[in-house]
């Protein structure tokens, strides 16, 4: 082993630093001096449920990826629970190299934090099995330093329901609904477009008529006797259950008519939910603006919020969202926070949640700056509909915006290496983007 080699394994460097500084030239050396194809070194990503390319070599700029090797598959699975090296035979596997055959090695530190897998030709000789295999330790020995005692944010520790029941307390007249909820049967919930009506009444149902079934209407059919036939068949759907109406100032004065009769004919001893703006502009019924005021809910919009509030909202939503996409060790930057606490969001909590899953998604460092918050600058469903909402379109794209923007993370923007994860071409990968707006 050159001398030079000899002195990097040998570095005073520890910790975080010696996988950052060390690990990547010290890899490319190795791989060099013990005449690899290619290899690369894949760890897991501080406090995440996640893995990254740390170093490699000799994959050119479309980078490192094995199909076989996707996080969940066997082959992982095998890699990642094996105590000897796992060899992937040329003739078995899609390997880059023409000739070579492949072998794994597990990187160790309490748990499987990744691996190593080098590709060569032939079968490696006693002394390069050897030294990969101390080199193995050695990444999960500075891992482990460099992890063992990161703390975690005390934000992370509140309720998963906080950000939800700090808006709660800012609704007037909730508690009052809630009170006359069973005696009237019925809440209509008014606010800006955004602002979490439909939430509102799913948690009102889940908390006063808990395992009863819920049914949510987002469109109505427009000729009277089939509305007629399917307000029916809800009813009869759900029973004791809660049916939920959104957008109810789109409704017709002959569907208007058609609700009131029901709900005051049809013997139906579920409780009804309707879900609107705060001012209407159309022309509405009697009978149905006295069922809309029977029991009603007004819900503020972001903007009347004290600030001290709102600055709470977002920090539980962005503990909250890190939990979700599995990166609790993220911090949200001063002046990130202040970014969106300073905002007008004319959505509402569907923007703010929107703008900071997207800074969680594309954020490369630990820390989420308000240059992450920017990504896509236009409107973007990220989240995925709620299981009640049929739109397909939009579940789709809000997937395909989630996997990309991961992609993107993962992969440092290489669009080929993107493509080749995605499972798809790079032209697709580019046609997409421009569609989603990331481009």
């Amino acid at each position: 082993m050159p001398s030079h080699t000899a002195s990097l394994f040998a570095s005073g460097k520890t910790g975080k630093d010696w996988m950052d500084s060390v690990l990547p030239t010290l890899w490319v050396e190795l791989c060099t001096e013990f005449d690899l194809h290619c290899g690369v070194v894949v760890i897991k990503a501080d406090q995440e449920d996640s893995f990254y390319e740390s170093a490699s070599f000799g994959y050119s700029e479309d980078g490192f990826y094995y199909s076989f090797l996707n996080r969940g598959s066997v082959h992982w699975e095998t890699l990642m629970t094996s105590l000897e090296p796992v060899s992937f035979p040329g003739v078995e596997f899609p390997l880059f190299g023409k000739n070579t055959n492949a072998l794994g090695i597990r990187i160790h530190a309490g748990e499987s934090v990744g691996f190593l897998l080098v590709e060569l030709e032939g079968k490696p000789s006693f002394s390069v099995l050897s030294l990969l295999i101390l080199f193995a330790e050695k990444i999960g020995i500075e891992w482990g330093k460099g992890n063992q005692f990161i703390p975690v944010p005390v934000q992370t520790l509140l309720p998963e329901d906080s950000s939800h029941s700090i808006f709660r307390d800012e609704i007037s007249n909730l508690e009052v609904a809630i009170q006359e909820f069973h005696s009237k049967r019925i809440v209509s919930i008014f606010g800006a477009p955004g602002i979490g009506k439909k939430t509102l009444a799913k948690w009102i149902h889940q908390n006063q008529n808990p395992g009863a079934p819920i049914l949510v209407v987002e469109s109505l059919p427009d000729h009277f006797g089939k509305f007629e036939k399917a307000i029916s068949e809800w009813g009869k759907e759900t029973n004791l259950g809660s049916l939920v109406f959104t957008k109810v100032q789109s409704f017709s004065l002959g569907q208007q008519q058609i609700l009131v009769d029901w709900w005051s004919k049809s013997g139906f001893q579920g409780f009804l939910f309707l879900l609107g703006p705060t001012e209407f502009g159309q022309e509405i019924l009697p009978e149905f603006s006295q069922l809309l005021q029977t029991n009603s809910v007004f819900l503020p919009s972001l903007s009347l919020f004290p600030k001290p509030n709102l600055v709470r909202i977002i920090q539980s939503i962005f503990q909250e969202l890190c939990r979700t996409q599995n990166r609790l060790g993220l911090v949200l930057a001063p002046a990130a926070e202040k970014e969106l606490s300073t905002r007008v969001y004319q959505e509402n909590f569907v923007e703010l949640r929107n703008r900071i899953l997207s800074g969680i998604l594309t954020c490369r460092t630990q820390t989420v700056e308000v240059s992450d918050l920017e990504v896509g600058k236009i409107r973007m469903e990220l989240e995925i509909p709620d299981a009640e909402d049929l739109d397909l379109r939009r579940g789709i794209e809000a997937l395909e915006r989630q996997k990309i923007l991961l992609a993107m993370r993962i992969f440092s923007g290489n669009q080929i290496r993107m493509a080749k994860a995605l499972g798809i071409s790079r032209g697709s990968l580019q046609y997409k983007m421009k569609q989603l707006g990331l481009m």
